[in-house]
C-alpha cells in the first residue's frame, strides 16, 4: 500500500494560513487590550470607589502598554477624580489622584490599611473641603447647638450658634483652622467663647481641642500630607506618596 506524501507546497500553504490566523488573533487581543480593556477596568474601578467613598460621581482614566498589564494591577498612569466623597467624618467636595507607574490591588479599596496602592513612582492626591462641609461636621459634633453658622477665610473658620437647655439660651462662638498632624487632617479649635459659661459647659462638656476629619494612615491609599491651605470658603489639602 502506498501512502501519499504531503507535498511541500501544501505544508507551506497550511503554515501561511496558520500564521494569518495567529496574526489575526494577536491583532484582536492587542486591540482588546488597548481599546476595550482600559474602559472595562475604569468602569469597574470607578464603581468600587463610588461605593467605598459614598461618592456622587467618579471619573477614572488608566493607561498601560501593553494593556493586559492592567489585569495584573499595573498602570503606567492613572487619574481619578471623585466628587463629594465621604472621608472619615467629613465630605470632601473634590478628591483627585494622579499616579505614575502604579502597582495596585484594586480589590483592596474597602480596606483601611493602605494596601490598595502597593508601589508607585509618584502619587499625588488633592482634596478640597468646603466651608459648608465643615459647618455640617461641627453641627454633628455639637448636636446640642442650633442655628450654627460658619464663615471661613485664609486665617480661620469662625462659627456661632445657640444652645438651649431648660428654657435658657447660651450663645457660643468658636474659631479654628484645618491642619495636618500625625497623618491625619484635623479641625484645630483655637477659641471657644460661651456667653453664660457655666450653663454652656454643663451642656457642651469639655469640648475643646482637635477634631479628626480623616486619617490617611487608616485609608485604602496611604500618603503623607504635604500642605494644607485655607482660602475664603474652602480648604485645599495636598498629599504625596
Amino acid at each position: 500500500m502506498v501512502v501519499p506524501v504531503q507535498q511541500p507546497e501544501n505544508i507551506g500553504v497550511c503554515m501561511r494560513r496558520f500564521c494569518v490566523v495567529l496574526a489575526a488573533v494577536l491583532v484582536i487581543l492587542a486591540a482588546f487590550s488597548q481599546l476595550v480593556l482600559p474602559g472595562l477596568m475604569e468602569n469597574r474601578l470607578g464603581s468600587s470607589i463610588r461605593s467605598a467613598l459614598q461618592a456622587e460621581n467618579v471619573t477614572v482614566n488608566m493607561s498601560a502598554l501593553p494593556g493586559l498589564r492592567l489585569l495584573a494591577g499595573h498602570a503606567d498612569s492613572i487619574d481619578i477624580v471623585v466628587d463629594k466623597a465621604q472621608l472619615g467624618d467629613i465630605q470632601v467636595e473634590k478628591l483627585t489622584l494622579h499616579g505614575e507607574n502604579v502597582q495596585a490591588d484594586f480589590s483592596a479599596l474597602d480596606k483601611r490599611d493602605g494596601s490598595a496602592i502597593r508601589s508607585a513612582d509618584s502619587l499625588e492626591m488633592t482634596g478640597t473641603i468646603t466651608q459648608q462641609a465643615l459647618q455640617e461636621m461641627l453641627e454633628k459634633k455639637l448636636d446640642k447647638v442650633e442655628k450654627l453658622e460658619a464663615v471661613m477665610d485664609r486665617d480661620k473658620l469662625a462659627a456661632s450658634g445657640q444652645v438651649k437647655f431648660m428654657g435658657r439660651t447660651a450663645e457660643i462662638h468658636l474659631e479654628g483652622r484645618v491642619l495636618a498632624k500625625d497623618g491625619g487632617v484635623y479641625f484645630h479649635m483655637t477659641q471657644l467663647d460661651i456667653r453664660n459659661a457655666v450653663f454652656g459647659q454643663a451642656v457642651l462638656g469639655n469640648f475643646f481641642g482637635d477634631i479628626l476629619l480623616f486619617d490617611l494612615y487608616s485609608s485604602p491609599v496611604r500618603a503623607e500630607i504635604e500642605d494644607v491651605e485655607q482660602y475664603d470658603g474652602y480648604v485645599v489639602i495636598r498629599a504625596k506618596s
